[in-house]
């Protein structure tokens, strides 16, 4: 996943992605998440996880299915979900063994 990541790590200029603003309504970027968790906007996984997937799926969305930034946020959005599965997995296996003890 890390390798894609400089892609999403700014918000999307207009000299980058002309007409992103009128396509993209609700724009999400890397430095933006860090801002919001550490102020507090973001205060559940859940959330956290809502404004993840609302980034790459903004890529997908203003980018054509053949442009590189499209595959590349498909591929990063597909790696991410299975790690948040393996780690729900893992929360739920504690939550179990916690309930034994």
């Amino acid at each position: 996943m890390i390798r894609f990541s400089s892609l999403f790590l700014k918000p999307v200029s207009e000299r980058q992605a002309p007409g992103y603003k009128d396509v993209v309504k609700r724009p999400m970027d890397l430095t933006s998440l860090k801002r919001n968790l550490s102020k507090g906007r973001i205060r559940t996984v859940a959330q956290f996880q809502r404004d993840l997937m609302l980034m790459f799926q903004n890529a997908v969305m203003y980018n054509d299915s053949d442009h590189q930034v499209y595959r590349m946020a498909v591929e990063m959005q597909r790696e991410v979900l299975e790690q948040i599965q393996v780690l729900s997995i893992w929360l739920d296996e504690r939550r179990v063994l916690n309930s034994l003890e």
